[in-house]
């Protein structure tokens, strides 16, 4: 429309009965299968991606049935067709529609879905080990049930029985291509009872050693048994891995897939510290809740560890695994002081990283690692404060969002210690108004949508203090302060209005009553601005009714007076805009 002008509409085709509307899909399917022939190979990939993507919903077009259940058996047998994507929809098609098919249709999709699933052991260990399929866990009418159950055991009992069965499964069993293979490798380990396939499965995981689509999904699920039947065999095993050249990068991934214990996690840091793994490793024992039960002076060493790495994300991991180890409501250990302020004030959590972004849960984290501290130890929480307020908003820190959930951290301090806390505003707050001085600013003044609300961060600090700070050097901080007090005007015993304070304190000065109006002004709204600004001078007139202040009473005349100008300005605007 925005370019049509006076052009003509082009008159596009519309079906005029559902007859039409099907034979159009009927030719456009033919088209498409028809060139996928001739197609490159991933022009051929993304043809059969959109054939298989429709194919569910216009197979339910009784004349379209046969011709997409035919051309799907069809693709099945092609090079370029996809059996595994196939089969995953075909198995959608029976479970979602299964009920409202024709009993010859569905026989016909059964068929199809059979003869792709296949019988012999290698087709049935690509289905139920090879495939994850959210089909395979509920019924037709949503009930959660467990389909691969007894398949996956009649695999492993079979594999266990006849090992020459597995040998031939193995080069894919140890890569990305067994979605299942977790499930499967325990299944084999609590059937292989004396764990005689081992050798066999650490040969094959050593062909693939950290090869771009190599797993140790498989291996994990089966090492886990051998952790839960015989910890001592299954450390002892790990140790050796350690000094594997191709197994030794496996150690720490197989930790965490199989098993964890204090001698586990030493193992696990003495690799690190050789640079046999990265410190990204450690990153995967923040899920699943594997470093539960290590004491904690192991955990200790692994923190430890994180904060002198060099690496900037290392910091990052040593949040995420502190706070669940530490705040999680089952943890029966107590936030350590020292360790906690030194992960606190960690100098890569102040400034920006050279390459990519932070983890989006590091501020949580640190938010409640640091709420946490304060709690337990709230005289120790001044330090904190410093380095929270000199790296205020700071580009690319943990504090640079404005709003941010880490503000909670200094709010709760300077709830704490007022006074305190003030003092080290003051050393940074300006003029001059560099960076940190405009974000400290507007955590002062506050808003709807930051932690302290619209009263601000103002509202916990004493106001002699701040007069004290004011008075020091009133022709640069007197304007300053009406600036960025909270705008909002009220009268509650025992709360301070601290923009009515400003004004009769220093409102006989014209620099001072400016900026209160330019602070006044700065907002935002919806709707008509002249209903706004009529709102905003109703609320001066009946704050000015009970006001006994001179200076107050002269910033509010002339507010009043400018709001009159811009009513009256944003009603001419309205009209010519229509409203």
């Amino acid at each position: 429309a925005e370019y049509q002008g006076v052009k003509r509409e082009a008159q596009l085709w519309k079906p005029k009965t559902y007859g039409e509307l099907w034979d159009a899909y009927q030719k456009t399917w033919e088209l498409l299968y028809g060139k996928i022939k001739i197609l490159t190979r991933d022009e051929q990939d993304q043809a059969v991606d959109v054939l298989l993507d429709n194919s569910r919903g216009l197979s339910r077009i009784p004349k379209l049935t046969d011709m997409i259940i035919t051309n799907i058996t069809e693709l099945s047998t092609k090079p370029y067709g996809n059996k595994e994507k196939i089969l995953e929809r075909v198995v959608a098609i029976l479970h979602y529609d299964g009920k409202e098919l024709q009993a010859e249709t569905k026989q016909k999709w059964e068929k199809l879905r059979d003869d792709l699933v296949g019988s012999d052991f290698s087709s049935l260990m690509r289905r139920y080990v090879g495939m994850d399929l959210l089909e395979d866990s509920f019924d037709e009418d949503g009930n959660r049930v467990d389909k691969v159950d007894v398949p996956i055991k009649k695999l492993a009992e079979q594999a266990v029985g006849d090992p020459k069965l597995l040998k031939p499964e193995l080069d894919w069993l140890v890569t990305h291509e067994a979605k299942s293979g977790y499930r499967f490798g325990n299944e084999l380990g609590q059937q292989d009872k004396d764990f005689s396939l081992l050798p066999m499965l650490l040969n094959t995981q050593r062909k693939v050693s950290r090869q771009p689509n190599s797993s140790d999904y498989f291996i994990g699920g089966y090492l886990r048994v051998l952790f839960e039947k015989d910890k001592e065999k299954w450390e002892a095993l790990l140790d050796d891995l350690t000094k594997d050249e191709k197994l030794a990068s496996w150690v720490s991934d197989l930790t965490w897939r199989s098993g964890m214990s204090d001698r586990a996690a030493l193992r696990v840091l003495e690799l690190a510290k050789k640079k046999v793994i990265t410190v990204g490793h450690f990153r995967v024992f923040g899920l699943g809740s594997v470093i539960r039960d290590l004491s904690e002076d192991i955990f200790k060493k692994w923190i430890d560890f994180l904060l002198e790495c060099p690496e900037e994300h290392a910091v990052s991991i040593a949040l995420d695994l502190y706070q669940f180890f530490y705040l999680r409501k089952e943890s029966k250990h107590k936030l350590p002081e020292n360790l906690t302020l030194k992960l606190l004030t960690h100098p890569s959590l102040f400034k920006k990283l050279s390459e990519g972004r932070r983890n989006q849960m590091d501020d949580f984290h640190w938010k409640e690692i640091g709420n946490k501290f304060i709690e337990l130890y709230p005289g120790k929480s001044l330090p904190l404060a410093e380095v929270i307020l000199e790296h205020l908003g700071e580009d690319g820190s943990i504090l640079e969002e404005y709003h941010s959930q880490t503000q909670e951290v200094i709010d709760e301090i300077a709830r704490r210690y007022p006074s305190e806390v003030w003092d080290i505003v003051a050393k940074y707050l300006g003029p001059p108004i560099d960076s940190r001085a405009f974000h400290i600013k507007e955590w002062l003044r506050g808003s709807e949508h930051s932690s302290a609300g619209v009263s601000g961060a103002l509202a916990f600090f004493p106001p002699e203090k701040v007069w004290e700070w004011v008075d020091a050097d009133i022709k640069k901080r007197a304007w300053y302060v009406a600036y960025f007090v909270p705008k909002i005007l009220f009268r509650q015993e025992g709360k301070v209005c601290w923009a009515r304070e400003v004004l009769a304190k220093y409102g006989d000065r014209d620099d001072v009553r400016k900026e209160m109006g330019s602070n006044f002004y700065t907002e935002g709204w919806s709707g008509p601005a002249s209903q706004h600004y009529q709102q905003k001078k109703e609320q001066l007139v009946s704050f000015k009714e009970s006001e006994e202040n001179e200076n107050v009473k002269r910033w509010l005349d002339e507010m009043i007076d400018s709001l009159d100008k811009q009513i009256e300005h944003e009603k001419i605007q309205e009209e010519r805009r229509g409203f």
